[in-house]
């Protein structure tokens, strides 16, 4: 059976063109077996491969090539930030500013600075559709703040945070930000210039491109502190030999996203709101979790809760049975034994709620005819579930 890939992307297989392209793009990099740190003349191609990558991501976010970092991926990104500007204090530990929802890439390293090194932190809290206040923020913000991390849009919601406005107050107090926009690049436009955010980080995976890489742009590099020592590579931020493939494959991606995020963001909202029509007139007992508007939340993005059956339940269902695959949660979720959202907790969802939640991605190769489909699937299997259970009749 030929699965349809609905977890992230109910869109991206193995035969898409942008996956295509990109590993098409990444073989040549294999046999770039010169060091780019070389000085010898084979060593020409692998420092342009590096430099062109730098290039493409440096205009998806429009800004200088000289601000992008690579890493490993977004976790690797935002623990950098983190750790990169906070170690700066260690002799004076402070106050840090995050919120509920975050990934635990960056809950985790907030956690163990508060627990290990001393400092202090405020978790801001979400409304009902996903949101954090800025007068919840500003009456965060104390005279010992040194660092503000949080996320662009979530990456089980896709609510979107006021992070301009965010980083306008901040900017008053001199006090940085980071923002982890893992979620956002690629599906929105974005001016990290303009936005005024000091740190941000980013992964290929989310805009079509390999697992394994990411960046991190940081506005300043003196202010913040190296992730490795060693060799010298970016800038003496980031030592070690690079990881020449992979910078082939972000960098496609990185291109084809600047050019087509625009269509691919007003394509996925059409389908978006196909869905939520669908699913409102369905004979099923549904809810939607936070926020849904186009300039709320990503296009391509639904989280619901469905009455009197179990989320993982019911994914599995459809995967099985129909080739759908959907998501429970995070991909990196801290609950995966209670199956339990931080996300959709922290905006106030009962536990009953979070366990019948599912989340729902859509992407530039879903059509309205996956949609129609995957609406009617579902509808089979929760009557189904909800019939073995004893709660309904079919």
């Amino acid at each position: 059976m030929n699965l349809q890939h609905l977890k992230g992307y109910f869109d991206y297989n193995a035969t898409t063109p942008i996956s295509e392209g990109v590993a098409l793009s990444m073989q040549p990099a294999i046999n770039l077996f010169a060091n780019p740190s070389s000085p010898n003349r084979y060593s020409v191609n692998s420092r342009a491969t590096i430099s062109q990558a730098r290039d493409n991501i440096a205009d998806l976010l429009s800004t200088d090539a000289k601000k992008i970092f690579f890493t490993s991926g977004g976790s690797e990104a935002n623990n950098w930030a983190l750790k990169g500007v906070l170690f700066k204090h260690l002799s004076n530990p402070g106050h840090i500013i995050t919120s509920s929802m975050e990934h635990p890439s960056v809950l985790d390293t907030v956690r163990y600075c508060v627990e290990e090194l001393g400092f202090r932190a405020t978790y801001l809290q979400p409304d009902a559709a996903g949101h954090i206040k800025i007068s919840d923020f500003e009456s965060a913000l104390t005279s010992d703040t040194q660092l503000i991390s949080v996320m662009y849009a979530n990456n089980e919601t896709g609510a979107i945070q006021p992070i301009e406005q965010l980083c306008s107050i901040a900017a008053e107090h001199k006090i940085p930000v980071h923002v982890d926009a893992v979620q956002f690049v690629g599906k929105r436009l974005i001016d990290v210039e303009l936005l005024g955010v000091d740190y941000l980080s980013l992964s290929a995976h989310k805009f079509y491109g390999p697992k394994g890489v990411g960046c991190l742009y940081i506005k300043d590099k003196d202010a913040i502190g190296p992730l490795i020592h060693g060799g010298g590579q970016e800038l003496s931020m980031r030592s070690g030999t690079e990881n020449l493939v992979a910078m082939s494959g972000i960098s496609v991606a990185a291109e084809e996203a600047n050019r087509q995020l625009v269509y691919w963001d007003s394509h996925c909202f059409r389908l978006k709101k196909q869905m939520m029509d669908l699913l409102e007139a369905a004979p099923i007992a549904l809810a939607f979790n936070g926020a849904t508007d186009y300039e709320s939340a990503l296009s391509n993005t639904l989280n619901i809760s469905i009455d009197g059956i179990r989320g993982e339940a019911l994914a599995l269902r459809l995967e099985m049975l129909h080739g759908f695959i959907i998501s429970v949660g995070s991909a990196c979720s801290n609950n995966k034994t209670k199956h339990l959202s931080h996300v959709l907790m922290a905006m106030g969802l009962t536990e009953e709620r979070v366990l019948g939640a599912i989340r729902i991605s859509f992407g530039c190769f879903t059509d309205a005819q996956q949609v129609s489909k995957f609406v009617d699937a579902l509808v089979i299997e929760v009557q189904q579930l909800l019939h073995i259970s004893g709660c309904e009749t079919l």
